[in-house]
């Protein structure tokens, strides 16, 4: 399939990076508005994700996007990034909530706040037909490929597959930190 129409297929959301200080100012594109947000998120008392014999684990797509952000950075020289089930948590969530709305995708302008323990944090959003095919959306927006081959050291990714819609996909990286999250988690 040729390029363009892989990417006309994939949808993305721009890339985002909070960092602690300075003027605090945000500026995002292709944002819901808070008040669908919250309601599509509910609040910190949301049950926890899917357990198995009361543990945590990573599905297909949260386990292929994770080798694959880390197969690319091998290929730059970079260093690996950890897994973090506290971040594919707050990932999985955020994917949950834009899956089940059926509105498109945006950044969880929250994340800020759901995500403990960080002092440098992003996140790609996006969502597509497969996991491969929406790696390489992201790997060709210089605004993710950004995210991706930034000096993090952590990653969480959090996915959702759903009949007729796709894989709904939020990564997010974390620098410095061991993160946590506020919710009941893994």
């Amino acid at each position: 399939m040729p390029p363009n129409r892989a990417l006309a297929r994939t949808s993305l959301a721009a890339s985002l990076v909070i960092a602690l200080g300075g003027s605090g100012a945000v500026s995002l594109a292709s944002v819901a508005p808070a008040a669908s947000v919250g309601q599509a998120l509910g609040d910190q008392r949301v049950a926890p994700a899917s357990r198995s014999r009361g543990r945590w684990h990573w599905n297909t797509g949260e386990r292929c996007m994770m080798r694959l952000i880390n197969r690319q950075r091998a290929r730059r020289g970079l260093k690996r990034l950890r897994w973090d089930r506290q971040l594919s948590f707050v990932g999985r969530k955020h994917a949950k909530a834009m899956a089940a709305t059926g509105r498109g995708i945006w950044h969880d302008p929250y994340l800020y706040r759901r995500v403990t323990n960080w002092k440098r944090i992003g996140q790609n959003t996006g969502a597509g037909a497969r996991c491969h095919k929406l790696f390489w959306t992201f790997r060709r927006s210089p605004a993710h490929r950004r995210n991706i081959l930034s000096h993090w050291r952590y990653v969480g990714v959090g996915s959702v597959l759903r009949r007729g819609r796709g894989l709904y996909v939020q990564q997010i990286f974390e620098a410095s930190r061991n993160p946590g999250n506020v919710f009941r988690s893994p």
